[in-house]
């Protein structure tokens, strides 16, 4: 839930991982998404293919992925920081050895589909009341920088954004309002024009560039690159759609610090418990017929 006091100077936050900048070609962008950190995970997930193994069913080896994206608050508990957070899972599990072009269209199409459903749950009844975060117009394009920012080529996406003053970003925050309450459900930017006094304008759909467009997701999960995981192993009957993704919604209580092994960010994953986690599909054993 982002805020004016939030709002930092463009040219000179690029690199912070905390904020919010106006940029002229993707309009407002949340450096906490865009800095890429769950991203720069996932890469290292899909690079090293920890856990694979050999599953005679699909005559492949795979291994197991976790991407999340979360939310939550941090409290003081014996003199210890607690990270209190819900969030939404994606337990998958990928096929081993692919190409390096193949494992990036993989990695897009978990982080969008996570993202989105994630989105979807902060804007439900549940939370809608408390934040304004959920289907936030800079949340999606943010999210879609961050991936770009460890996964594509070339110069940083939020440089060519061409990020604007720390008076600039307030000028239209103080003339549109709060970002929280302009909803974009794209993954394309939602361009807030210059105010003018002679004239009203209001926010309008921008074209995504081509250095935000050159990876393109996978056309769908039907290719045996991606399963849903169940008791560590990819199952194909998880949900009654074999084209969806499962995102499990859950809750984590962890002490702060269980990423990090001798001061570097490792790729663990947080204790999680489910909230009405999915079941595998039980086969029909009778069928009344006509």
């Amino acid at each position: 839930m982002s805020k004016r006091k939030d709002i930092k100077d463009g040219l000179r936050s690029t690199g912070d991982k905390r904020g919010l900048i106006y940029t002229k070609v993707l309009g407002w962008i949340d450096l906490g998404h865009a800095c890429g950190e769950d991203s720069r995970r996932l890469k290292t997930l899909l690079l090293e293919e920890k856990g694979r193994k050999y599953f005679p069913e699909f005559k492949d080896w795979y291994f197991p992925v976790d991407y999340f994206q979360e939310f939550g608050f941090d409290y003081l508990q014996f003199g210890k920081v607690v990270e209190r957070r819900v969030g939404i899972n994606s337990p998958l599990m990928v096929r081993s050895c692919l190409s390096w072009e193949v494992k990036r269209r993989i990695a897009l199409t978990i982080m969008t589909k996570t993202a989105f459903r994630f989105e979807a749950f902060q804007q439900s009844l549940a939370f809608s009341w408390y934040t304004d975060s959920g289907f936030s117009c800079e949340d999606l394009i943010s999210d879609l920088v961050g991936f770009y920012r460890v996964f594509g080529n070339g110069t940083d996406p939020l440089v060519l954004s061409y990020p604007t003053t720390l008076g600039y970003a307030l000028k239209i925050w103080d003339h549109y309002g709060p970002v929280g309450k302009f909803k974009n459900k794209e993954l394309r930017p939602l361009l807030f024009p210059e105010p003018s006094p002679m004239r009203k304008f209001l926010p309008r759909k921008g074209l995504l560039p081509s250095w935000l467009d050159y990876i393109k997701p996978l056309n769908n999960l039907r290719d045996k690159y991606v399963y849903n995981r169940y008791e560590s192993k990819p199952v194909k009957n998880l949900l009654h759609d074999a084209n969806r993704m499962n995102h499990e919604l859950y809750t984590s209580i962890r002490y702060a610090g269980w990423d990090f092994d001798n001061g570097h960010k490792n790729t663990n994953t947080p204790s999680m418990l489910y909230t009405y986690p999915h079941e595998i599909i039980k086969p029909e054993y009778f069928e009344f017929r006509n």
